[in-house]
């Protein structure tokens, strides 16, 4: 072979070897700019909420201000959706305590309060999203419990006792002494009354509030310190009315500071009581009874249900329809004022806490078997929000 022949030869296998490499290193240019922009720093991509499906979760408590919902109860967990078929999501709570939820309420627009176990209060102010504890009673330890006399916390920001005495003076023989702070349940919130919050609760437990939750005070009374209390209105003439276990009706006429019991109508236990739209006042209870007055508290008239159900909750729906919730699922509807009630739809072996109506038929119901949406006065929508 000729020197020309041969340097060509070379230049054609030199030329071909080079061609061969390009794709080897365009590949790894490739590989390099990838692991650049995988490493680079750019910005998170927002997620949605974690969505809760509420089904199977006890609920005790629900509120509503506009288009948010909140739902409330075991484990310390509160619910929050702007729609009754969700999606739900769940609120921060700070600390998280774990005790079980009983109630939550809006006192405005933006502000709610939940109680529960332990005398467990939280409060948010955005509407639900997040909550701040301000109230609870710590469970004394059992080899201080003697010594300390089963003090409450001492929290200086938790006001839980009365102003003791003037030092020295002996007390007077028929006077009630309040007994120690226990770590007992708060059940139900009502107000605010002229700016007063209420919490109550087991074994005559009742705090009140004046600065919309933020800070609260003991109330103590002989006439409700050995029952548990379930539910406060307020008459017309501006008095209290508490219901409770084992028949108890007391009133007040001093914004809660002192109580009266009342003559009793029923020896069974009252779950809850409702001011109706014409004002009249509502208590129901164990086995379906319901005690209706109109003249403030004073006198009661027995309502006709057609259930021996205990009713746990009740609502006043839109068109003016009082709705009772219980034991077994149990949804009774009155049109007349509370006066009789009717049962729309057949009870299930699940009960019933708290309900919501959401329009004139449409109820938004809260139990052991989570949250359930149901339609009164036509086919039932049997929805799993």
């Amino acid at each position: 072979m000729s020197a020309t022949a041969a340097t060509a030869v070379q230049g054609r296998t030199a030329s071909a070897a080079s061609a061969g490499r390009w794709p080897a290193l365009a590949f790894t240019v490739i590989v390099a700019v990838a692991a650049a922009y995988a490493f680079s720093p750019r910005p998170t991509p927002p997620f949605a909420p974690t969505a809760v499906h509420p089904d199977g979760l006890l609920v005790t408590g629900l509120a509503r201000s506009g288009t948010r919902l909140l739902a409330v109860g075991e484990q310390g967990r509160i619910l929050v959706a702007d729609d009754a078929r969700g999606p739900w999501h769940e609120a921060t709570v700070e600390p998280q305590r774990g005790s079980t939820l009983t109630q939550v309420k809006f006192i405005d627009d933006k502000t709610a309060i939940a109680v529960g176990h332990d005398g467990w209060i939280l409060r948010s102010s955005d509407g639900g999203e997040s909550w701040n504890e301000t109230f609870f009673i710590e469970s004394p330890k059992p080899d201080a419990a003697a010594d300390a006399g089963l003090a409450p916390p001492a929290d200086a920001g938790f006001s839980v006792e009365p102003p003791a005495d003037d030092a020295g003076a002996a007390p007077a023989a028929s006077a009630w002494t309040p007994p120690p702070l226990q770590p007992d349940p708060l059940l139900g919130i009502a107000g605010p009354f002229d700016g007063r919050l209420f919490a109550y609760g087991g074994f005559g437990l009742m705090l009140s509030s004046t600065d919309a939750g933020q800070s609260w005070q003991r109330v103590s009374a002989e006439a409700i310190s050995d029952h548990h209390l379930y539910g406060i209105v307020r008459a017309t003439d501006r008095s209290l009315i508490v219901v409770g276990e084992r028949g108890l009706m007391a009133r007040s006429g001093d914004d809660g500071q002192s109580w009266s019991k009342l003559p009793s109508v029923y020896d069974g236990s009252f779950f809850g009581a409702l001011v109706l739209p014409s004002k009249a006042l509502l208590a129901y209870g164990m086995r379906g009874n319901v005690y209706r007055s109109d003249d403030d508290g004073k006198t009661w008239q027995k309502s006709t249900t057609p259930v021996s159900s205990s009713l746990f909750g009740g609502n006043v729906s839109p068109r003016g329809e009082i709705v009772l919730v219980g034991a077994g699922s149990v949804i009774l509807v009155s049109n007349d004022d509370g006066r009789s009630f009717t049962q729309p739809l057949p009870g299930n072996p699940h009960d019933l806490a708290a309900v919501l109506p959401l329009t004139s038929s449409n109820l938004l119901t809260a139990g052991d078997g989570g949250l359930e949406l149901t339609q009164i006065g036509g086919v039932a929508e049997g929805a799993q929000p």
